[in-house]
């Protein structure tokens, strides 16, 4: 009989626990916590240009009545004729080029310059990602437009 009275008492507490949802989760798989979509970084284009115009720092110089490098001074460039600057040796191909400098010219030309302007002098292979192309566009409109 005492075995009963130590017994029950367990077995009316395990059934109630039970009942009450009391029972072992363990074994519950819970869903894994779906990661918040982060906000794409909102980037400057003028800062992101001038770390993309590092590149080009080499070559090429902004500053008004800047020097010519191994590529010519870029200072007031938009809307010119290639192959315009004063005292700048140009390629034979790009004296050749009938082209004004605008957004459309110089993404072509920044994305793969030996093939947009064949026989051109420049090396660089090119910049792939039009957001690259564009965020140099925007640094050179600002930093090199009087």
């Amino acid at each position: 009989m005492n075995f009963m009275k130590t017994l029950l008492p367990l077995l009316i507490a395990s059934i109630s626990l039970t009942a009450c949802g009391g029972s072992d989760t363990s074994t519950v798989k819970t869903p894994p916590a779906v990661a918040a979509a982060k906000p794409a970084a909102v980037v400057d284009p003028l800062k992101r240009g001038a770390k993309v115009f590092a590149k080009c720092r080499a070559c090429h110089t902004l500053e008004e009545n800047g020097r010519h490098k191994v590529g010519p001074n870029l200072w007031d460039f938009y809307g010119k004729k290639a192959a315009s600057k004063e005292g700048f040796a140009y390629s034979k191909a790009m004296q050749a080029a009938d082209i004004i400098w605008d957004e459309t010219t110089l993404d072509g030309y920044l994305k793969r310059p030996s093939a947009y302007m064949p026989g051109n002098r420049m090396t660089f292979i090119g910049l792939k990602k039009q957001t690259d192309r564009d965020a140099v566009q925007a640094f050179l409109r600002d930093k090199t437009t009087p």
